[in-house]
C-alpha cells in the first residue's frame, strides 16, 4: 500500500477552495493524471476549467494543521538579544519548486521540526493574499 497523497484545488474563477473530500465527492469536479502530473477540472455545461492543484507538504504546523503548497505561515524571527526577549513574527509562503519545498525562498531540508514546532498556518495566497508581507 502506497502513501496517501493529499491535495486541495483552487478555483480562481469562482474563488473557491476544494479539499480532497470535495474533489472526490462532487460530480462537477474531475481529477486526472496527465503526463505524471495531477490535473483537476471543474466541468460546467460541458466546459472544462482547470483548477490550481495544491499538494500537501506532509508537515503539520505547530497546531497540527496540515500545510499545503501556497499556505502562508506566521514564522518567528530567529533573533533575540538580552534586551529584547519578545518574539516577533513575519509571514512566509510555502511553495514547491523544481528541487523541493521552500519557505520564503529557503530550501526546506533540515528545518522540518522548526516548522512543526514554531510556525502557524494563517491563510493561503489564494484566499488571503493580504497576509503576504511585501
Amino acid at each position: 500500500m502506497g502513501r496517501e497523497i493529499k491535495v486541495k484545488a483552487w478555483d480562481e474563477e469562482l474563488k473557491l477552495m476544494y479539499d480532497g473530500d470535495k474533489i472526490e465527492s462532487r460530480d462537477d469536479l474531475q481529477a486526472y493524471l496527465s503526463y505524471g502530473e495531477l490535473v483537476i477540472f471543474r466541468i460546467t455545461n460541458g466546459e472544462y476549467t482547470q483548477l490550481t492543484n495544491l499538494q500537501c507538504t506532509g508537515l503539520p504546523d505547530k497546531n497540527g494543521k496540515v500545510i499545503y503548497d501556497g499556505d502562508i505561515l506566521q514564522v518567528p524571527d530567529l533573533y533575540e538579544t538580552p534586551e529584547n526577549t519578545s518574539t516577533t513574527y513575519h509571514t512566509d509562503v510555502i511553495d514547491f519548486e523544481e528541487y523541493g519545498w521552500r519557505l520564503g525562498g529557503s530550501q526546506l531540508c533540515e528545518d522540518y521540526q522548526y516548522i512543526s514546532y514554531e510556525c502557524e498556518v494563517v491563510g493561503n495566497i489564494y484566499e488571503n493574499p493580504e497576509l503576504i508581507e511585501v
